[in-house]
């Protein structure tokens, strides 16, 4: 039987008694060690650079540009490092360009099943935004409405890439080489331009590439098998 590997977390806040409950609930998970409790911006790059440290979860009281720029900066220097930032409803300009270079989104208010499940997601699948944040993301639908010309297998890889571990694994269920897949994804991008990857999720649900036609590719996107 193959041994669940420990996810070891860092916890940095904004507000000390929060990220105390954080701790609290997350102990309580078999799978979980948290590793150490820093306030937001103090120097713990030591412990993530040792690589103690697995999931970054940073608690902000509210989203500003410092706390977008001190988030991106720490993607930049460690982007192996997941994070999951926990906070309130922060604003469209900076919603946006925060979940580029994250790995995850949970509003303070959701339970701790949600944060064990957003922790799940984003070592599953890459990616968790809190399903309120949704539509404020895509608040413009211009973007749904666009329609990108791509080839029979470009198809195939897009939606494999949301649901396959890697590059080698879609390699593997098409018989084709991983630099094949490759050569395929750097089109595909090119073909999105300035989509991020929730978007490109997004597009893929509402024009049914995925191959059931009616399952989202994430759970915490139900509404985009409807097309909301």
């Amino acid at each position: 039987m193959q041994q669940v590997k420990t996810i070891k977390i860092l916890i940095s806040y904004d507000q000390c008694m929060v990220a105390e409950g954080f701790e609290s609930v997350l102990s309580s998970h078999k799978r979980f060690q948290v590793s150490l409790i820093r306030k937001n911006k103090d120097m713990y790059y030591d412990t993530i650079r040792s690589g103690e440290v697995d999931l970054l979860i940073v608690e902000i009281e509210d989203v500003s540009r410092d706390s977008l720029n001190f988030i991106t900066k720490l993607h930049h220097d460690y982007p192996m490092l997941k994070i999951l930032v926990i906070s309130g409803i922060p604003p469209l300009e900076l919603l946006k360009p925060l979940v580029n270079v994250i790995n995850g989104y949970l509003l303070r208010s959701c339970s701790s099943e949600k944060l064990f499940l957003a922790i799940q997601e984003i070592f599953e699948s890459g990616k968790y935004i809190c399903s309120k944040l949704i539509p404020i993301l895509f608040n413009d639908n211009k973007k749904d409405n666009f329609n990108i010309h791509l080839t029979s297998r470009e198809k195939e890889i897009l939606f494999l890439q949301f649901t396959l571990k890697d590059n080698n694994e879609i390699a593997k269920r098409l018989h084709i080489s991983q630099n094949t897949v490759r050569t395929h994804i750097k089109n595909i991008r090119h073909k999105f331009g300035d989509f991020n990857q929730i978007q490109m999720m997004r597009y893929t649900c509402n024009k049914t590439l995925h191959k059931d036609h009616c399952l989202p590719l994430c759970p915490n996107c139900k509404f985009f098998a409807n097309g909301s």
